[in-house]
């Protein structure tokens, strides 16, 4: 394995890491599991649910791409890769701003 292939994974996990952690912290504090259905309300929280809802993006998509694999495999694939690629750009826009990684 090459030294790019390590900082792939490092960069796919880390976004997929802060994706849990994010989602985790909003169901502890707000006693609701993130997803579409929280911005049914709007109030003055609105634009922290959508900072949520994008930030823990990529788990979710690829969390429901790896559950419907026995269903539509085609389609299961298209999203997991699509959540991964999400979750890969998160952790490089993490791991360059808050840790200087170049």
């Amino acid at each position: 394995m090459e030294a790019w292939h390590v900082v792939w994974v490092l960069a796919a996990m880390t976004g997929l890491v802060s994706a849990g952690v994010v989602g985790s912290a909003w169901a502890v504090i707000s006693g609701e599991r993130p997803g579409l259905a929280m911005l049914g309300t709007l109030g003055l929280a609105t634009p922290l649910k959508w900072l949520v809802l994008l930030i823990y993006g990529p788990l979710a998509v690829t969390r429901f791409g790896i559950g419907s694999i026995d269903f539509h495999p085609v389609s299961a694939i298209v999203l997991t890769l699509i959540g991964v690629v999400w979750s890969f750009l998160q952790g490089v826009f993490i791991l360059t701003t808050f840790f200087g990684f170049t």
